[in-house]
């Protein structure tokens, strides 16, 4: 255990506190880059691949659910519709769609906040 300074108020407390007891301010991982999570962000956004940089694993598997149930709905519904089974094929379709829209909007999400977060990283790489 070492005691580092805190970047805001300058209070001496232990390295494994998840902020500063005196100001509150979260301490960050900085050993992870922005421009990194940004990139992961970019190419693999949809495969929560941005999230498990972050150390946010729930919420990259969230994304990745989100995206493989649409993105595997769709030869499901193949499969019903050859079959003749209209009705519950529109309904995979709807749930697909909507599920894989959803995972696109929550990373332009993170897009914009990482965009605007570029000079806070702590916004990003908190330990929570």
């Amino acid at each position: 255990m070492a005691m580092i300074y805190c970047r805001d108020c300058g209070y001496k407390h232990s390295d494994r506190a998840r902020a500063c007891p005196k100001c509150g301010r979260e301490e960050v991982d900085l050993n992870r880059s922005i421009a990194i999570y940004l990139v992961w962000l970019w190419f693999f956004g949809v495969f929560g691949a941005h999230r498990f940089y972050a150390g946010k694993i729930k919420t990259g598997l969230g994304i990745l659910v989100l995206f493989l149930f649409g993105l595997l709905s769709l030869p499901v519904v193949a499969i019903f519709a050859h079959s003749g089974a209209d009705a519950s094929a529109m309904l995979l379709v709807g749930l697909g769609l909507i599920t894989f829209a959803a995972a696109c909007v929550w990373v332009f999400i993170d897009f914009i906040v990482a965009l605007c977060s570029i000079r806070h990283p702590e916004r990003i790489f908190a330990k929570k």
